[in-house]
């Protein structure tokens, strides 16, 4: 516990300490690379303080074979999924998973841009003229390191195996080996699907509760930090109210950080952990004091953090995400809920049911599951009511934390003290064919073009000179290279404006205009603050009736100033 909150406090205090000095430097390379040695001493310090502060304590180890096992399925899997999660092949550069396409080109772009803006709190890359609307946490972080000498790919590769080492430790202080299975082995039934599609389809395509391993805790890296920061929270007020010793495991001051500083990298998970905040203080009265203290140093910087991802640090209001949408993404029919979730949603209920039945015999044990269970389930409810972005599929990332909060409970409380033959096949229900996408899924015949090596190299070399804070319009495609070499364009892909909510229906239209050269074309593009035009086979293949003298060029690719 002491390593891993002085390696998530460090990171904070990081993420925290860069921003303001960015916004005094002039970006993260003011005070010629001072700006970020500062950050570095004080995330350095912040961690020592952490580890001192945090009380030494005999460490626990796994207790059965089958935690030894999960431990080392979880490794087995976060290696191949995070070595491999980009690689170069020939001329290419290729990533294992589909679902890691469009979202790994816009972490280079935040990468790039952050480590090069001046201006703090930064605009948005991939929209001219907006704020940054993101939580930057993950992506700001590998822009320090990659300020002070470590390439973007190598920074990749080695936050997501740290970040995954940190989530095994936290999964496995959470709830053992069935909290490792919950995140490596959901999926509902879509592994049936293996015998009709063969090995090494995307089984995934199949269904809405996608394989959380895959899908989010790969793909969305502001969980790196997130889940295990989470859950390490989750553990303490776990121990610390329901433990046997009830001592203290994580200092206030160090649950006040980590708390604090979760906007910046994950709202959703920001407020699912204010959520179950509350749930303990209303199930758990024994707990309201802490809670109360830990809200009262925490919440504070949360909202701020919060305004700053979501409203760009005062920028104009973004498009409302909020939203009634009743059944999250059902299709209305009843066999939607039994072929994404399998027998999980049946099973919360007998849970929810049997904690509904006092038992005098158990009662410490039942208010510490109702005070966990009960505002997760809460949450999964809400989640299939409101959606909390524009697309309604990006609720997993709020309920992902309600089945991995209740999944232990539901082995310990209903499952754990059954038969073997009521055990097994139960197990083999809620997790085989989970087991099955997740092998097809970071199957070795897998990988697919994120974009040409020799692409990126010669889109680097022509735009060498140009500004960090010049606008250039070019083709709106997630595989971008300008965007992700970060230079700001005018508008970027369309996937990625939507899904954060973005105002840029005007801007993609504009560009769309001008870019095929019609009279006045010049004159449009100043008006929307374009410096550069950037030229490639993209853009040829976008607009191959462009009037731009130089769209028949075949020397491509080009850059082009517009005249002042």
């Amino acid at each position: 516990m002491r390593l891993s909150a002085a390696i998530l406090s460090g990171v904070s205090a990081i993420v925290i300490t860069v921003i303001p000095l960015a916004w005094l430097g002039n970006g993260l390379l003011g005070w010629h690379g001072w700006v970020t040695h500062l950050a570095l001493v004080a995330g350095i310090l912040i961690a020592l303080a952490s580890w001192r502060l945090t009380p030494p304590s005999s460490c626990p180890v796994p207790r059965s074979l089958w935690e030894w096992l999960m431990i080392g399925f979880f490794s087995c899997a976060s290696a191949r999924a995070f070595l491999w999660l980009i690689y170069a092949d020939g001329d290419s550069w290729k990533i294992l998973s589909p679902n890691n396409l469009g979202d790994l080109a816009l972490h280079f772009s935040f990468i790039n841009w952050l480590a090069v803006t001046p201006h703090w709190w930064p605009a948005s890359p991939i929209l001219a003229g907006d704020p940054l609307r993101y939580p930057p946490g993950c992506d700001l972080f590998n822009s320090v390191l990659l300020v002070t000498g470590a390439p973007v790919i190598e920074g990749l590769l080695w936050c997501g195996l740290a970040g995954a080492a940190l989530s095994t430790y936290a999964l496995w202080r959470w709830g053992g080996a069935i909290a490792l299975a919950a995140l490596l082995f959901n999926g509902g039934f879509a592994g049936l699907l293996l015998f009709q599609k063969g090995w090494g389809a995307d089984l995934d395509g199949s269904v809405e509760w996608k394989n959380l391993f895959l899908t989010l805790f790969v793909t969305q890296r502001s969980f790196l930090f997130a889940l295990p920061a989470g859950l390490l929270l989750l553990v303490a007020w776990k121990e610390e109210s329901f433990g046997i010793k009830k001592k203290v495991i994580l200092p206030l001051p160090v649950q006040g950080l980590l708390l604090g500083v979760m906007p910046l990298f994950s709202i959703h998970s920001a407020l699912y952990l204010g959520t179950a905040m509350s749930g303990l203080a209303i199930f758990a009265p024994a707990t309201r004091e802490r809670m109360w203290k830990l809200a009262v140093i925490s919440w504070p910087p949360m909202v701020l953090f919060a305004w700053m991802v979501t409203s760009g640090a005062g920028g104009p209001s973004a498009v409302k995400a909020l939203g009634w949408h009743f059944g999250w993404t059902s299709d209305g029919s009843i066999g939607f809920w039994f072929w994404n979730f399998g027998i999980v949603l049946p099973l919360g209920a007998l849970l929810c049911i049997r904690l509904m039945i006092p038992d005098p015999k158990f009662e410490t044990r039942e208010i510490e599951a109702r005070a966990f269970v009960w505002p997760a389930v809460g949450v999964f409810l809400v989640c299939l009511l409101v959606r909390f972005a524009p697309w309604a599929w990006d609720n997993m990332k709020l309920m992902i934390w309600s089945w991995i909060v209740v999944a232990p409970f539901l082995w310990n409380i209903l499952l754990k003290m059954r038969p073997l033959w009521i055990r097994v096949p139960t197990v083999l229900l809620l997790f085989g064919t989970g087991f099955v996408s997740l092998l097809s899924g970071l199957d070795g015949r897998h990988g697919y073009e994120l974009i040409k090596r020799s692409s990126l190299d010669e889109a680097a070399w022509i735009l060498r000179g140009i500004p960090p804070t010049s606008i250039l319009a070019c083709a709106p495609e997630y595989n971008q290279p300008v965007l992700m070499l970060g230079h700001p364009v005018l508008c970027g892909y369309e996937g990625h404006l939507w899904s954060h909510g973005l105002d840029y229906k005007g801007r993609l239209d504009a560009l769309n205009s001008f870019m095929m050269g019609e009279d006045g074309w010049e004159e449009k593009a100043r008006r929307l603050g374009v410096s550069y035009i950037y030229w490639g086979d993209l853009e040829a293949k976008r607009w191959p009736d462009s009037k731009f003298p130089w769209a028949k060029d075949t020397n491509i690719p080009s850059v082009h100033a517009l005249a002042r």
